[in-house]
């Protein structure tokens, strides 16, 4: 009875491990998750364009030998690497030059146009950005930058792209077929994307200032970075409505990584999510990243929920139904 157990326990966990990393997908979600992670790229790599000499040119504020000393990298005792393609460069002139190939390569990742290369070396190019100086990185990149690496392994220019508009006009009806590649890189990114999320929830844990409530006001308060004024919920009678935002904030995130792997949550959280990363873009001003998080919550394709499933018709269904008998004759 127990090897009988332990046998059924196996083959339970072999078929569910075959089943969520090994099953062919549609490249649909993958094409959409490209898109947005395209603009968010493509936003990303725009911010470098007005200053992109004053601070990676050799006169600039980090030349290659100071970001070196920063870093340890120059320390050949030290495990410290980097690489970046802008260290080939410079001048000025070098530096724009390559900042123009890597934000064409970038719009060809967002419109699906070559997408199997451009993908690569799109990312190739945001690496490049996040590795020239380091010390100068933010939310975004431990998000963006993964979630491009894991979109190299997909056909994620199947829909919604160049290339699919490229292959109607030469008169290409088939449909797409299933891929075991796009339901990998799908895997991937939702299983960091959860992990995401409970790692914010779990750090803010840590903070006092998000056990009593006052964590939403210190960041309403600061007048640098809001894109909106909401110091008006200073107001006395105002502050339980901080306290709960506090608080909702802490428990969603953490509800998030743990609930979005339910189907039936998926299409409420996605929402939540939308709601959740728009105020918060507007209080804390990265609103990059408030894109970049709502449009990773549809990697987890909450739409098939509400996608009614397909009733067989009534003579499928009498077929199904009427049991065969075990012995037709001979």
């Amino acid at each position: 009875m127990v090897g009988a157990y332990f046998n059924r326990l196996c083959e339970s966990v072999t078929n569910g491990w075959d089943r969520f990393w090994f099953r062919p997908d549609s490249p649909q979600t993958v094409s959409v998750v490209r898109i947005v992670v395209g603009a968010v790229a493509l936003i990303y790599a725009l911010s470098f364009t007005s200053e992109l000499a004053i601070w990676f040119s050799d006169g600039g504020v980090l030349p290659i030998d100071r970001t070196y000393r920063l870093t340890g990298a120059d320390d050949p005792s030290a495990a410290v690497r980097y690489w970046s393609l802008f260290y080939l460069a410079h001048t000025p002139l070098h530096l724009y030059v390559l900042h123009a190939i890597g934000l064409l390569s970038i719009v060809a990742f967002l419109t699906g146009f070559q997408t199997r290369i451009s993908t690569i070396v799109a990312t190739i190019f945001v690496l490049s950005y996040a590795e020239r100086a380091p010390m100068l990185t933010g939310l975004i990149e431990p998000l963006l930058c993964p979630v491009m690496l894991y979109l190299c392994l997909a056909p994620c220019g199947a829909y919604y792209s160049v290339d699919a508009w490229l292959r109607r006009r030469k008169g290409d009806t088939q449909p797409i077929a299933l891929s075991y590649a796009a339901n990998i890189a799908i895997r991937l990114i939702q299983i960091h994307v959860s992990a995401f999320y409970l790692m914010m929830g779990l750090s803010k844990l840590g903070g006092m200032v998000w056990w009593n409530g006052e964590a939403m006001w210190w960041m309403i308060a600061q007048p640098d970075t809001r894109l909106i004024d909401l110091t008006f919920l200073r107001d006395k009678n105002l502050r339980l409505f901080v306290f709960g935002w506090t608080h909702l904030v802490v428990f969603f995130e953490l509800a998030f990584g743990l609930l979005i792997w339910f189907k039936i949550w998926r299409p409420l959280l996605t929402v939540l999510a939308t709601l959740h990363w728009l105020g918060l873009g507007l209080v804390t001003g990265h609103w990059e990243f408030a894109i970049l998080m709502i449009g990773l919550s549809l990697a987890f394709a909450p739409w098939e929920v509400l996608t009614p499933a397909t009733e067989p018709d009534e003579a499928t269904a009498k077929t199904q139904s009427t049991p065969k008998p075990a012995q037709a004759g001979v």
